[in-house]
């Protein structure tokens, strides 16, 4: 195996080695089960002052709307009520959990009930942390200056598409927030697309301290943001279920243009441009560092000049990658079954085999880390996420979704279509791929055979995410993005 530099994170960290920034933190989990359904009721960090604390806010499924959690503590012991309602049923719900603290932990138990609905038993835990507290005042983020900018993006049907610019005949109308300092000029910015949750991601609660921090150190360190919404202006409003419903390219090219976009902004220095994402934006943050792509639709002396994709398994690459002086670092975690890390680790030993020192790249592997491990909530189990980087599905495509330098489907994939009965030949996707009306309406049905086959041949379901990761993705993250952009 060729070497590559690999940097192991180490999961857990001593705590006495620095000072204590949030003294008054103390983390809340609240597991519910209902018939064999599991999920978190609360997984929020609060700020106890006088021996109090509460956090509100208006939803966090569908169904529920005006959640509040008030706690006590007296002497050892912490007392936990919740109220809320429903969107669709008048009257409130409630909540009761107790427990007895010993050494900065307590084991909580208790139960939810709403109206006339059977009664739901709930455990968990309420503990100290050092961690920012859920909807705390965050200077820099609560003073920046915020636009909304729409602009013109496009559709592409796949590596081709772009190459041969056909992806200029399906374009679409997209947004961006763009949140900058509120002062000051030739300001660097951190493109961020997001992940199949859509532009949710950017207000969910359960992704909060991620988010909201990571944007508050950078704002901190005078760099701006540009968050990209790839979904509504398409139509959609996640890709959680139907993946086909926007191009898996649409990332890249948003990035690209938003690139184009920022370049003509009066306060924004498009040199000093990064990108990142988690998962589908992460496929978006690695692949916008590809050369074929960059040249075909920005030119060759025009590229982000830093890169973190965190989360994906460079599923679907090219078979020689070529990379732009893109200062890069992938973000993975070892125990992720969703998006293993090895994909990437080779993609990158490819690139380095070819380009060498040209290349300023690194894999950051976080022992114990899963997908989605910025989430501000312990790991559990996507049900319905499916898994096709597991071993069964490599029997067939051994290394994933390979495209050749031209952009058509590599040898692999045109084996995979030429051994499965049913398929549409190879030559029919070619067809489409390359012909100058290709859009993703007409194309990715071809996708959808191969999805539908690998998913009935070899698929699982049920990988593992979370891991309350958000801090520690904080200090890594913002580190980076201040040396690479400076």
């Amino acid at each position: 195996m060729k070497k590559i530099l690999l940097l192991i994170g180490i999961l857990f960290f001593c705590n006495t080695s620095h000072a204590e920034k949030y003294p008054n933190s103390w983390k809340m989990e609240i597991e519910c089960k209902d018939r064999g359904n599991k999920w978190w009721e609360a997984s929020y960090v609060v700020e106890v002052v006088d021996n109090k604390f509460s956090v509100s806010f208006d939803e966090k499924w569908n169904w529920m709307k005006d959640i509040v959690f008030e706690g006590t503590i007296e002497k050892n012991k912490v007392t936990i009520k919740q109220t809320f309602k429903h969107f669709e049923h008048s009257g409130e719900g409630r909540g009761f959990y107790k427990g007895k603290i010993k050494d900065n932990n307590a084991k909580l138990k208790g139960y939810r009930k709403f109206k006339d609905w059977d009664t739901i038993s709930c455990k968990g835990n309420f503990f100290k942390v050092d961690q920012l507290p859920m909807f705390a005042s965050l200077e820099y983020l609560d003073n920046a200056s915020r636009e909304i900018i729409e602009f013109t993006s496009y559709n592409p049907v796949s590596f081709i598409n772009i190459i041969n610019k056909t992806y200029l005949n399906s374009p679409a109308k997209i947004s961006g927030e763009l949140i900058l300092p509120p002062n000051g000029n030739n300001i660097p910015v951190v493109v961020v697309i997001h992940s199949s949750g859509g532009p949710s991601e950017f207000t969910n609660v359960s992704q909060w301290t991620w988010r909201n921090g990571f944007n508050n150190e950078l704002l901190k360190n005078n760099i701006g943001i540009f968050q990209i919404d790839s979904f509504t202006g398409r139509g959609v409003e996640d890709t959680h279920e139907d993946q086909s419903t926007v191009s898996m390219h649409a990332g890249e090219m948003d990035a690209f243009q938003a690139l184009k976009l920022l370049e003509d902004h009066p306060r924004v220095d498009a040199t000093r441009l990064g990108i990142t994402g988690l998962s589908r934006g992460g496929i978006a943050s690695y692949q916008a560092t590809e050369r074929k792509f960059v040249e075909a639709v920005l030119g060759a002396d025009r590229y982000f000049k830093a890169s973190l994709p965190m989360a994906i398994d460079c599923y679907m690459r090219f078979e020689q990658p070529l990379m732009t002086p893109t200062k890069t670092l992938f973000l993975l975690g070892s125990d992720d079954d969703y998006t293993p890390p090895e994909g990437c680790i080779n993609w990158v030993n490819d690139v380095k085999a070819t380009q060498g020192d040209e290349v300023d790249v690194e894999v950051l592997v976080k022992e114990g880390w899963v997908h989605d491990f910025y989430g501000d909530y312990p790991i559990t189990t996507c049900d319905s996420c499916v898994v096709f980087n597991n071993e069964a599905c490599q029997a067939f495509l051994p290394n994933g979704l390979v495209f050749n330098n031209k952009g058509l489907p590599a040898k692999d994939m045109e084996n995979f279509m030429l051994e499965t009965k049913g398929q549409k030949t190879y030559d029919e996707l070619i067809e489409i791929f390359s012909s100058p009306d290709a859009t993703w309406g007409n194309a990715w049905e071809y996708y959808y055979e191969i999805y539908k086959t690998l998913y009935l041949s070899c698929a699982s379901k049920g990988p593992k995410i979370g891991g309350d990761h958000a801090q520690e993705t904080i200090d890594i993250a913002v580190p980076f993005f201040v040396e690479a952009l400076k």
